[in-house]
């Protein structure tokens, strides 16, 4: 966990039970078919927090799933291409100088900014 995480868990935790502390009234809830009568309003505020949290959780569960088989899937690939491109890097031929210095149709390296500078209006 980073220290800036940290920190602000803290933070808002303190204001949490700050607020909590402030607020020992008594209040009822209605939900649906459900009813809640005298309860602080503490507990309504923790219970809310806690609901959300397994909420954010639940629907973030399949996005995770599915992540990590994609992981898993690309690992396995990357391996099995590894694999395959090692025998193509050990047997490649390599090139002569003569082979990488001239491009037919690319102008020297010391025409390139004379090229360039004519591109882009400059004489």
């Amino acid at each position: 966990m980073s220290k800036f995480t940290a920190i602000t868990a803290l933070i808002l935790g303190a204001a949490l039970a700050l607020f909590a502390v402030e607020n020992q009234e008594l209040v009822t809830l209605h939900f649906l078919w459900f009813t809640a009568r005298a309860l602080p309003m503490s507990l309504a505020l923790l219970a809310a927090v806690v609901l959300g949290l397994l909420a954010g959780l639940l629907l973030a569960l399949p996005g995770r799933l599915t992540a990590g088989r994609r992981e898993k899937r690309l690992r396995r690939n990357v391996g099995r291409l590894e694999a395959q491109a090692t025998p193509i890097t050990t047997s490649a031929p390599t090139l002569g100088a003569t082979h990488a210095t001239r491009i037919e149709g690319v102008p020297p390296r010391r025409a390139r900014p004379q090229v360039l500078g004519r591109l882009l209006g400059k004489k």
